[in-house]
């Protein structure tokens, strides 16, 4: 969750004091207006309100407060002096007196920017993003410059679930600090959460589609465990096996696995199946090259050129430089040892693949690309089809020609175009890496519940969380975002070593930001380092006190120090956030268990068999039913438990043989 620190905080206050000091120093005048006895009112007024300021500047809250108390029974309609006092509470984290005074500024006038402000602020630190948002907008009516203000809604938005609102407010929020590496991070999160969305509700729309098994694939396939990425492609290919796209797919992971051998043949079958595969043309060329057959490899990638240049770059990952796929995919060094073999032969030749391929071979190498290399034409520049009817797009998304009608693919759509098309257009627009447009493609589809329309989403907000985290590293390499976005990186990784020194360093540098405690106490206890885990939680509940997952981690911690009442207390907090959380109702049923309140745990073991995938919930409400005497409803749930713990090994065992069998079936090309 975004916000301003400590000091920033601070310097808004006192801004905002500098406000009221200037409405204090016009005050004579005005009074000079009105009756004597006003006059009277107004030196009186005059003369706490400095006091007031005297002692806050002497750090003397008290007799500050008694100032500020002492306007307030002279004029108790002063919006600014409410306010006022309800800054000075806040900065002794008095919140609950503070936020009283900003309502009561807020009644007497709701336009005022600094009491909505600071009001919205208050209510997001509590947790509640709903009640925070109102103050927050109307804030941002009075100061549409602030970007502070713009970052706080965002963050409420965040709260309330309300991404597609969250990332509207941070771009707009960018476009007033285009190098703000706190939103820039927040966006590419929000991107995040908006494409894990579009997943959940692909697998429940459609959990067996190879759509579903696809998504699992490309998550699997940026990471080290390839072999689970093939598993899924297999696994699609064998509910779809025609589906034009998987089999390219699928041998771009033994590729970068250098399973050369296998990756050729999945490159083969999908040009089989879809003849003009722009992707597996230049693919099959890299495998050649690697090869050593270097002829054949130049003549794919003219083939390649012939058909879509700037795309070929984008998939070589020329001119490209960031995370993902539209970076640099540097191959195994092996095989980037063999390309250099290459490299005498391709420099005898003049044309435009010899080129394409010195190019290749630069950036694996970590090289500056030669001098006369330069990027193809931009991707939306003329056009061949400046009519834009819809066979010439037809003709050129057939043929694989996506640049050549990139300016068209918008265009042609009307509102009865056939979800085909748009499906058609929206992953053009994906190959091309205009993934905002894709979207906006997607959103006319009358059905939006259509396995591709998922998988599509999904991997666009997937690509503009890329985007934004690229550009959090080129505005602050050395940010403490940065350092979060790592381990971030290194914890879904699995490299938990690694990670935890990323956050280390992001608290380091930046202690007071709320999720870093929880994200280095979760991967601590995860390593059962319960008491450096403990005080990072209590560190995260300190700058957000409803935080489900450091209270539902805390409550753990108890429990396994078998402190059951101590977990009690965290574990129902954690449920009163997110009170249909499967694991919650478990571990509260643990809590229930060990004090033998088996009514209370019984109930909660109920509510937790949702989540149970392997019978262990089954099972401890067996030991629950045995513990109250109800000898069939145990052996039910013993029988239920048996069955789902046999049922996940044996899902395990196929899985372990099949890894097995993939890891097994080549080693990696000599």
């Amino acid at each position: 969750m975004l916000h301003l620190g400590l000091n920033k905080l601070l310097r808004t206050c006192q801004t905002l004091l500098q406000i009221v000091m200037v409405l204090a120093a016009c005050w004579a005048p005005c009074a000079a207006q009105g009756t004597a006895s006003n006059a009277v009112v107004s030196e009186r007024v005059r003369a706490h309100f400095s006091a007031a300021q005297d002692a806050q500047q002497r750090g003397d809250y008290a007799a500050a407060e008694r100032e500020y108390r002492a306007v307030l029974t002279e004029l108790p309609n002063f919006a600014e002096v409410h306010m006022n006092l309800g800054l000075l509470y806040q900065l002794q984290d008095r919140t609950p007196e503070a936020m009283a005074e900003f309502r009561s500024a807020l009644k007497f006038k709701p336009t005022l920017a600094g009491a909505n402000f600071f009001l919205g602020v208050d209510y997001c630190k509590n947790g509640e993003g709903a009640k925070a948002i109102p103050y927050l907008k109307a804030a941002s009516r009075q100061e549409p410059s602030r970007p502070d203000i713009w970052s706080w809604l965002a963050t409420a938005q965040q709260i309330s679930g309300d991404n597609q609102a969250e990332v509207r407010t941070l771009k707009h929020a960018l476009s007033l600090q285009p190098r703000d590496a706190d939103m820039l991070y927040l966006l590419g999160h929000a991107y995040e959460k908006l494409g894990k969305q579009e997943v959940s509700r692909l697998e429940k729309a459609a959990p067996a589609s190879s759509w579903s098994e696809q998504l699992l694939a490309e998550g699997y396939s940026s990471s080290t465990e390839w072999s689970f990425a093939v598993i899924r492609f297999q696994n699609a290919l064998v509910l779809s096996p025609n589906r034009p796209g998987l089999h390219v797919r699928l041998g771009e992971v033994f590729l970068h696995a250098g399973r050369l051998d296998q990756a050729a043949q999945e490159f083969e079958k999908e040009l089989r199946i879809s003849p003009n595969n722009l992707r597996a043309i230049v693919r099959r060329g890299e495998v050649k090259l690697i090869q050593g057959d270097t002829d054949a490899a130049l003549e794919d990638w003219t083939r390649a050129l012939s058909i879509d240049k700037p795309r070929v770059e984008r998939i070589l990952g020329i001119h490209e430089t960031g995370f993902g796929e539209d970076a640099i995919e540097q191959l195994p060094e092996s095989l980037r040892h063999q390309i250099e073999a290459a490299a005498p032969q391709i420099r005898a030749r003049s044309d435009a693949a010899a080129n394409l391929a010195l190019a290749f071979l630069a950036i694996q190498n970590g090289s500056s690309l030669p001098d006369d290399t330069e990027p193809a034409q931009s991707i939306k520049a003329a056009p061949l089809a400046q009519t834009c009817a819809e066979r010439d797009v037809l003709k050129a998304l057939n043929a694989d020609q996506y640049s050549s009608v990139s300016a068209c693919l918008i265009r042609v759509l009307t509102p009865n175009s056939s979800r085909d098309l748009r499906i058609q257009i929206a992953q053009a627009l994906f190959e091309l890496g205009e993934y905002e447009d894709a979207l906006k493609t997607l959103s006319g589809l009358s059905n939006q519940q259509s396995p591709p329309a998922f998988y599509w989403r999904a991997r666009c907000f997937e690509k503009l969380a890329t985007q934004a985290y690229f550009r959090l590293y080129q505005a602050d390499p050395n940010s403490y975002r940065v350092h979060q976005l790592m381990g971030d990186l290194e914890a879904a990784k699995g490299n938990d070593g690694k990670a935890i020194e990323e956050y280390r360093a992001a608290v380091s540098a930046k202690p007071s930001v709320p999720n870093l405690h929880y994200s280095l106490g979760h991967l601590l206890w995860k390593d059962l380092k319960t008491d450096d885990a403990r005080k990072e939680f209590n560190a995260e509940l300190e700058l957000n006190p409803r935080h489900a997952g450091a209270l539902h981690d805390l409550g753990n911690t108890y429990l396994l120090e078998h402190q059951p009442e101590k977990a009690l207390a965290y574990l129902n907090r954690a449920l009163a956030i997110e009170p249909g959380e499967p694991d919650i109702h478990r571990d509260l049923g643990t809590a229930y268990a060990d004090l033998h309140d088996y009514a209370k745990a019984e109930a909660e073991f109920k509510a937790a068999i949702p989540g149970d995938q392997d019978g262990s919930v089954h099972y401890k409400l067996a030991r629950i039913y045995q513990s109250e005497g109800k000898r069939d409803d145990a052996a039910r749930e013993f029988e239920i438990s048996t069955s789902l713990n046999r049922e996940s090994h044996s899902k395990l065992e196929k899985q372990t043989e099949r890894l097995n069998q993939i890891e097994g079936a080549s080693s990696p090309h000599p």
